[in-house]
């Protein structure tokens, strides 16, 4: 053997030995990650060396509440999985419940850590952690204020629902069948791009080439994808996707269209701030045009204080990537939400009968456009909303939270820096707490039973709870209720031999979605109220 070639040979054994060193060390460290839940005490799902449980989670053909009961069963209401290294740890006792939502808040105030430390979504309320996501929190509490609903997002709302009777009525005049999701979606798209960004689009009327609503559609398609399950499986990964988005910002189709609509309109408003628009966007410049005064108090506060505190103002980063995460917490629930609302009384006649009764009752001859006060006092409707949502929670995956330090809960100690996931799927459907579950009922929300009710009050939390629940509640409630009402109005909904009969699921992210098309005849009502020119 030649020098040359010892030389190589010596070369390959050395980077070979490395590459055995490291492997070796990388089991021995995963292992080590993989053994918190024993250390703990606490049962786990025996995890895969490299995916953890999440091939089982989220494997073809599985539904991730499917195989979360099933692990309930075999584990019991609190367990522990992971997902690549991380480990998740599911808490479905409603008494733990409360204390992480609720009493021990201010340990659990944040979210878990993001997998990939990108933009937009680290600066909105998803992302932000800490006292900044409480300022940001506290400037965006008013948004969907009851004043706004009533006197700007309502009237926005009967809007794009006239535009969406429109195209149920042609369909139902051509006898084309009726896909209720997708006409649901452009919508609620329709309306969250008007209250939230500013932007007027017509998603509802050429679902097939509007370029926006097929990006967005695409997007939440897409969101979990190889990439994002590389940087879930291995860390070196997530820095350097995180390093790549950091200076890739905003790289998605969907994402620039909305970045460069809103920093387009930030330009406009700013030229005239004597101008002033109702809607998200506009709340959010305002706090961000703080005047000189209140920057100096701040500075006065912390100079006579010692302390350094910032002002709640928002940066123009804040404000887009608000802005964004808005559209999508305030489309695809609600589209969902009011598919699942439609769908179930169309599978049950005597209820959407009782829905249509109090329609007439409460409503007479008034206009077809509703105001605020009038859904709210659709009491059966909202009965049918909140059984709605315990049935099918919209965002069955996202109320999450992580320890900000070590605790002690009764007999479970919960380390600094453990996810916990709350299973609403399962609270919601805890025979214990509700009897014949699986039965759609709104009769477990009536006046009576409400007043007589002995269950644990974590036991329906669809927006999640305490101080870091959904802010767009009362906007969802609003835009959910009001179609509804509207098109059980004019038309009955009627299952029939294409309508899927149970539902099946998907959930993309963190979103329960029909898997597929929800078909639904509507058979027009004889009309007792003036109808808007807009919704013939």
């Amino acid at each position: 053997m030649g020098m040359a070639e010892a030389a190589a040979w010596v070369t390959w054994t050395l980077l070979i030995s490395i590459v055995l060193v490291y492997v070796v060390y990388w089991i021995r460290h995963r292992r080590h990650q993989h053994s918190i839940f024993a250390r703990l005490g606490i049962p786990y799902v025996p995890p895969h060396l490299i995916y953890g449980s999440n091939h089982t989670l989220r494997g073809r053909g599985a539904l991730a509440t499917k195989v979360v009961g099933q692990w309930m069963k075999q584990y019991g209401k609190v367990f522990g999985y992971y997902v690549g290294w991380q480990p998740n740890l599911v808490v479905a006792d409603l008494d733990l419940v409360r204390e992480i939502l609720v009493r021990e808040f201010p340990t659990f105030a944040n979210r878990p850590t993001l997998v990939i430390d990108a933009q937009p979504v680290v600066d909105s309320l998803v992302g932000l952690r800490d006292q900044r996501w409480k300022d940001v929190r506290s400037v965006l509490a008013p948004t969907f204020s009851v004043v706004k609903m009533k006197y700007y997002m309502g009237g926005v709302m009967n809007e794009k629902i006239n535009e969406l009777l429109s195209i149920v009525s042609r369909k139902v005049k051509r006898g084309d069948p009726i896909e209720w999701h997708a006409t649901y979606q452009g919508m609620t798209l329709d309306v969250i791009c008007e209250c939230a960004l500013a932007l007027k689009t017509h998603c509802q009327r050429d679902q097939d080439g509007d370029d926006f609503f097929l990006a967005v559609r695409q997007f939440l398609r897409n969101a979990v994808n190889t990439a994002i399950l590389l940087a879930l499986y291995f860390k070196v990964f997530a820095k350097f996707l995180s390093f790549v988005s950091n200076r890739l910002a905003y790289s998605g189709r969907m994402t620039m269209m909305i970045v460069n609509h809103l920093k387009t309109v930030i330009t406009i408003r700013r030229r005239d701030l004597s101008i002033k628009h109702l809607d998200v966007l506009q709340l959010m410049l305002d706090e961000a045009e703080n005047t000189q005064s209140d920057k100096d108090s701040v500075a006065e506060n912390n100079s006579r204080s010692g302390a350094k505190r910032e002002s709640k103002k928002l940066t123009d980063e804040e404000i887009i990537a608000n802005a964004w995460v808005f559209l999508l917490g305030g489309f695809e629930t609600t589209a969902n939400t009011v598919t699942y609302m439609s769908y179930l009384l169309a599978v049950h006649p005597e209820v959407q009968d009782k829905v249509h009764q109090e329609l007439c009752d409460v409503l007479q001859d008034s206009p077809e456009e509703l105001t605020y006060e009038q859904v709210h006092s659709l009491k059966y409707l909202d009965q049918v909303f909140c059984e709605t949502l315990r049935i099918y929670p919209p965002a069955v995956n996202f109320v999450s939270r992580e320890a900000s330090q070590d605790i002690q809960l009764g007999d479970l100690l919960i380390p600094k820096g453990m996810s916990i996931q709350i299973p609403l799927w399962h609270i919601h459907r805890d025979p214990d707490q509700w009897p014949r579950a699986e039965t759609f009922d709104p009769e477990r929300f009536s006046p009576e039973a409400r007043a007589t009710c002995t269950r644990h009050p974590m036991a329906y939390i669809p927006f999640g709870a305490g101080p870091r629940n959904c802010p767009g509640i009362r906007f969802g409630q609003l835009e959910a209720k009001l179609a509804v009402a509207r098109v059980i109005r004019r038309y009955k909904l009627v299952a029939y031999e294409d309508t899927p009969l149970p539902l099946d699921f998907k959930i993309p992210t963190v979103t329960l979605n029909p898997s597929g098309t929800v078909l639904m005849r509507a058979v027009p009502r004889p009309c007792s109220f003036p109808v808007s020119p807009k919704a013939k």
